[in-house]
């Protein structure tokens, strides 16, 4: 029989990597077999259900009931959260989440969603403080029939790891666009809200690196200066570039320049300024270097790239 890793598993069903090893310690993959502290899993093994599912179909008047207003048809609901691209949670009148994604434990670092389903509460819940200020206030506003939307907010990663005792230091930082908005049953009642989130920014990596991308990208107006991009995070010219290189597979130059031709494709798409102003906007000079370096980054020239914006 022929066998295929948990991160092979992962990839053929669509899940992430820490889901497959949970439900292999939970013995709900059939035919996977522990070496050690490596799993190995049939190939021919199917996706297992999400349980989930069956509890909702053998009660009906468990936490779920908001969604009967789908025609009973709950489980096409979970359905279509369970595959929807971004993170998705939903939660009952009270603040209680009744439903989420794999996108949704992908973002939060949570391995099950055992953790959260009929447990967490997003209006009690003290990680919730450690969203940003107000933002419990604002959240209660969308459970008050308004829509509410956040705009790159950083996502507590860490804490809400350590709230869950999941048991893993992590270095990511996630700054999220999100929506919470109220749905009504026929009788103009509130049945759920649903939050989505929108990654607007995702920095991945050793913790040093994460903090020096934040560096390089909040003074790209500047010149670059490795020096003060080093000091940035504790670290010596040599060590600092080294480890840039290690763990975003460029130097923290190009990275700059990404930066801020990103920057300069932004300006560019205000019609209201000359390419030369455009330029100008993001300290550079359109007779300089950086119309070659656009050219070369974006494969065509300022001028050929604004035509296409139409």
């Amino acid at each position: 029989m022929d066998y295929m890793t948990v991160r092979e598993a992962a990839e053929k069903w669509g899940v992430s990597v820490r889901r497959v090893q949970y439900l292999c310690k939970q013995d709900m993959i059939a035919g996977a077999v522990q070496f050690g502290k490596v799993w190995t899993i049939p190939n021919d093994t199917a996706k297992p259900r999400d349980g989930r599912y069956k509890v909702m179909e053998e009660s009906p008047k468990d936490i779920g009931r908001p969604f009967q207003s789908w025609g009973g048809n709950e489980e096409m609901l979970s359905r279509i959260i369970e595959f929807f691209p971004y993170p998705i949670q939903v939660y009952s009148p009270n603040g209680t989440m009744v439903l989420t994604n794999e996108a949704s434990l992908r973002l939060m670092h949570i391995p099950s969603k055992d953790h959260l389903i009929g447990k967490f509460n997003v209006l009690k819940d003290p990680v919730i403080d450690k969203w940003e200020e107000r933002a419990r206030e604002q959240i209660l506003k969308s459970f008050q029939g308004e829509t509410v939307q956040f705009q790159d907010l950083e996502m507590p990663i860490q804490e809400i790891i350590n709230r869950f005792e999941v048991g893993e230091l992590c270095f990511d930082m996630s700054f999220q666009n999100i929506t919470c908005f109220p749905i009504f049953d026929d009788h103009n009642r509130l049945a759920y809200v649903v939050h989505v989130f929108v990654t607007s920014k995702l920095y991945n990596g050793k913790e040093e690196m994460v903090k020096a991308k934040v560096y390089i990208e909040s003074h790209w107006l500047e010149e670059f200066d490795l020096d003060k991009a080093a000091r940035s995070v504790n670290l010596s010219r040599y060590h600092f570039s080294r480890l840039f290189k290690r763990y975003t597979s460029m130097t923290p130059f190009s990275y700059y320049q990404d930066v801020k031709i990103n920057k300069l494709k932004e300006k560019l798409c205000d019609q209201n300024l000359s390419i030369g102003e455009a330029f100008s906007a993001c300290g550079l000079n359109y007779n300089g270097n950086y119309a070659r370096v656009f050219k070369e980054k974006v494969g065509m020239t300022p001028s050929q790239y604004r035509k296409t914006l139409g």
